[in-house]
């Protein structure tokens, strides 16, 4: 009885643990280091949430830059059809090179070289099941993004929705309230 117990427990913390490296990898089969001394923005997002997406996003990044944060999208695509999931990952790698390219911009635009490892800073998860959406409240075909902040150790401290959380996150990352598409929420 001692030794279920005991493995009961054992399970229960082994679910607690933040996700590590090993158990999530991107769309071109790199391993994210969530959980490795740096914070993490994760943005659960899908196709119908794209552009609202792209045109909060990098000021938001660019207002967290002394943080030096994972970035971590998880494309939902649960409202893909199966016979189009690998098409969806080809345009998610696509959008990968267009991200680092529109980011740069933004670097651009403020006078700044763009930081040498922002390739190594952006990973595009494509969730084909939707399970990470679902655990954070998300429906099939939601219409917002959701944002969360993980810290250094790999241990959730923000979420919310964005960009209308955006404040919040800044703060959870250590910096001062950002400013994100005219609004300071």
């Amino acid at each position: 009885m001692r030794k279920i117990a005991a493995l009961a427990c054992l399970l229960g913390l082994l679910g607690a643990l933040p996700a590590t490296a090993a158990e999530l990898k991107d769309v071109f089969g790199r391993e994210v280091p969530i959980g490795q001394g740096r914070p993490t923005l994760v943005l659960y997002a899908n196709r119908g949430t794209r552009d609202e997406l792209r045109q909060n996003v990098y000021k938001f990044i660019y207002g967290v830059r002394e943080q030096r944060p994972i970035v971590v999208v998880r494309v939902d695509l649960r409202d893909v059809p199966g016979l189009f999931k690998g098409m969806a990952k080809g345009e998610i790698k696509k959008s990968h090179q267009e991200s680092l390219d529109l980011m740069s911009k933004e670097f651009r635009e403020h006078g700044q070289a763009a930081p040498a490892e922002m390739d190594a800073s952006l990973f595009m998860v494509a969730d084909s099941k939707g399970e990470p959406h679902q655990s954070v409240g998300l429906k099939k075909g939601f219409d917002q993004v959701v944002a969360a902040v993980l810290n250094p150790a790999g241990q959730e401290v923000a979420r919310g929705p964005f960009p209308d959380s955006a404040r919040k996150l800044s703060q959870a990352m250590g910096n001062p309230p950002a400013r994100v598409a005219g609004r300071t929420p």
